[in-house]
């Protein structure tokens, strides 16, 4: 089964790749976004030659969530702003808690000489333009899986909520080029379980509630024009609060480098640690391609992502996507269908595969309030147990569709 998860993956990445047969323009950024709870999403565009992006943030142990967008082209070069996102999904990888709302720096007009390299990163002469602000904002999701609760039909209610606070981090370091900030966010994520129905040949079960409590960290520096990194830490406990042991801590992390292959092209490597039972490590593997200023490709393995804007209403960007991410978790509970020594707690897992097609307001100024929308197709959907039966601790779910919506601010 983990096999075809990851397969599924890996083809859907190569769907991605498919669409990639646009000519390519530079883009143009002052700082990359804060880590999300996803892949990064979409920077400033501008003419071939200008700046390249910095590595956009990305929280690989969680669902697609935080995305920047860029404001629309125009023909001449416009100040950088990046624009926070809505968060959606649970915690977990891929699949949870959301980028912080953006650093929204300022930046003067582009350096035009045509270079391949990034003109547009501090060097020895700038001056840091950005004023950095300690609390960066909040945010909230709400996804439904529908499910009945009979049989193996499960349905699930996730609610996650999260807020940002930024820190100078190695700020005049000549390994922090683009003076990437420590970014930290706590958060608060919600479980509820509906199902799946136990009987005497089908002895899987969950308890009606879970619970995660913790804590991230991540660093996105440049190290050099070329060469950059995404880093991160996440520490937490994850149970329905009926037992707590030490399985019910879990850290997660990640180790991404990042390589300006053009200016609008950025090559990604790495591995992220999941830790839950079943898969301790997925690795990372592809690359973005942003063509212009209102389209971006994340052909990129676990987390493929094609997105494109589609219109401008009011003062708000309408943004469209699709998204293919690996979702669940891992917690502690104590079974009430498992008790060979009269200790009943067992850790488990729940993993899926997600396909979801939404879309997203962003505010043109770069900062407000933003929202998402999106529906999925879950499949793949399964139980892993430490200890105990059904056979074998595995448990097939019934596919089934979802529902999710965000708000940040």
């Amino acid at each position: 089964m983990r096999s075809k998860l990851l397969l599924f993956l890996t083809l859907l990445t190569g769907a991605c790749a498919a669409c990639w047969c646009r000519s390519a323009a530079a883009q143009t950024v002052s700082l990359p976004p804060p880590a999300a709870s996803s892949l990064d999403r979409i920077a400033q565009a501008s003419p071939y030659g200008t700046p390249m992006p910095p590595p956009p943030a990305w929280d690989a142990y969680a669902p697609q969530a935080g995305q920047v967008f860029p404001a629309p082209a125009s023909s001449m070069p416009t100040p950088s702003t990046w624009a926070p996102s809505a968060i959606n999904g649970q915690p977990g990888y891929p699949g949870y808690s959301t980028a912080a709302p953006s650093l929204t720096p300022t930046q003067g007009p582009p350096n035009m000489s045509g270079s391949l390299f990034p003109p547009g990163y501090p060097s020895q002469s700038s001056s840091f333009q950005e004023t950095m602000r300690l609390y960066q904002g909040a945010r909230g999701s709400w996804a439904y899986l529908f499910g009945n609760g009979q049989g193996t039909s499960v349905g699930v209610n996730e609610l996650d909520t999260t807020a940002t606070f930024a820190v100078p981090f190695f700020h005049n370091s000549q390994a922090n080029l683009n003076h990437a900030p420590l970014l930290i966010t706590p958060g608060f994520g919600l479980q509820l379980w509906d199902g799946p129905q136990t009987t005497p040949t089908m002895t899987a079960d969950l308890p009606p509630s879970t619970y995660d409590v913790f804590i991230d960290s991540a660093w996105n520096p440049r190290f050099t024009p070329l060469f950059g990194a995404e880093l991160g830490v996440r520490v937490g406990i994850y149970t329905n609060w009926d037992v707590f042991v030490w399985q019910s801590w879990r850290l997660m992390g990640r180790a991404v480098g990042t390589l300006q292959l053009t200016p609008t092209v950025q090559g990604k490597a790495g591995i992220v640690y999941l830790d839950r039972n079943l898969v301790k490590l997925l690795p990372v593997l592809g690359f973005t391609w942003t063509p212009d200023a209102d389209t971006r490709y994340d052909i990129l393995f676990p987390t493929p992502r094609v997105t494109r804007r589609l219109t401008t209403l009011g003062n708000r960007n309408v943004w469209g996507y699709f998204a293919g991410e690996y979702g669940g978790g891992a917690w502690t509970f104590r079974r009430d269908t498992y008790n060979p020594n009269g200790d009943s707690i067992s850790p488990f897992d729940y993993n899926d595969i997600r396909v979801t097609a939404g879309t997203e307001f962003v505010p043109v100024a770069g900062h407000g309030l933003t929202g998402n929308m999106e529906v999925g197709y879950v499949f793949a959907r399964q139980l892993f147990f430490v200890d105990g039966p059904p056979q074998g601790q595995y448990q097939d779910l019934d596919s089934t569709l979802m529902l999710r919506v965000g708000l940040a601010y």
